[in-house]
């Protein structure tokens, strides 16, 4: 059987130009951005009209010119290292990497490089897809979140952390303290004469206190404390590190701010508020969450019963 070689000829080399045609118009109606690389040498020698539009640059801008070199890979500095490692390993990706457009702008991407033939040149396609709403998305959800887990651990008055929060990190604490040896403070706190100022002029009035007192408390104690609303108009502030000299004088401090402080509601001032304070220390007044808190708590009784505005040190366990 006669084989028309021309023919058949004809056959593979127009395969080939419809196969050229395909490929073409699939890399100019990408929506992902595209880049070809020399393999050897790092030169761009193609660019498809999205990744032209999602950054700016005109084809001129990139054609013949080293990835790095490119505005918008100029702040990348691994660039010439991950072309080097491209060149070993035929495959890199980075799932979320910063470019700059022409004009400016910060676009996250995912970058996906692969080297393969191309008939008989070895070529690097480089794969750039837009992710920036999709890592916006993701931004906001995670702030959603912390925003939650902030909430379930505040108290949504005074902005203060809830009690839940307070006995786990008190034992949290105790436990840091033990292992390194480190003195651990409590103050527990109560607003003198509540109850009058409620029926006098009302919950909103207390709650107007209680939320002001939140944000003194804020304002007057150290990064590392940890203020609390253990519930109605009581308080508890965890000093972490601090001795029983520093944590008395903390409490003296807060009572006198609370003293000095204008309680306004409704464009009147309120009686001058006082705090009765009970104070313990760790070790000198208990080892374990619940002592220390029943000590403390005996330590404010006592100040209540003493008159207004009082502090009173725990008594040591025995």
């Amino acid at each position: 059987m006669d084989i028309d070689v021309e023919s058949t000829g004809e056959t593979i080399t127009q395969s080939l130009k419809d196969s050229e045609i395909r490929y073409r118009r699939l890399f100019e109606a990408a929506q992902d951005g595209i880049l070809i690389l020399n393999a050897d040498t790092g030169a761009i020698t193609d660019v498809n009209p999205f990744l032209i539009n999602m950054l700016g640059y005109s084809c001129e801008e990139f054609v013949q010119k080293k990835l790095w070199e490119v505005g918008a890979f100029k702040d990348v500095k691994a660039s010439k290292d991950a072309f080097k490692a491209l060149q070993k390993n035929e495959y890199i990706r980075y799932k979320n990497l910063p470019l700059r457009a022409k004009d400016g702008r910060m676009i996250q991407v995912e970058f996906v490089s692969n080297v393969y033939w191309a008939g008989d040149e070895k070529v690097i396609q480089c794969n750039i897809r837009d992710i920036t709403e999709r890592v916006r998305i993701q931004d906001a959800l995670q702030k959603s979140e912390a925003d939650l887990r902030e909430q379930s651990v505040r108290d949504y008055l005074t902005g203060l952390f809830n009690r839940r929060y307070m006995e786990e990190t008190l034992e949290r604490d105790l436990l840091r303290a033990a292992r390194s040896h480190l003195p651990l403070g409590v103050i527990m706190l109560d607003v003198d004469n509540f109850k009058g100022v409620n029926d006098a002029h009302g919950h909103a009035a207390g709650d107007v206190i209680l939320r002001e007192l939140g944000r003194l408390f804020l304002n007057h104690v150290r990064g590392e404390d940890v203020p609390c609303r253990y519930g109605g108009d009581e308080f508890i502030i965890i000093l972490p590190d601090a001795p029983q000299v520093i944590v008395h004088e903390r409490a003296h401090l807060l009572c006198e701010k609370a003293r000095q402080f204008d309680y306004r509601f409704d464009g009147l001032s309120l009686n001058e508020i006082t705090l009765s304070i009970g104070v313990a220390a760790f070790p000198e007044h208990g080892t374990t969450g619940s002592t220390i808190l029943r000590v403390v708590d005996s330590a404010l009784y006592r100040a209540k019963r003493a008159g207004r505005g009082q502090i009173v040190v725990a008594e040591p366990t025995e």
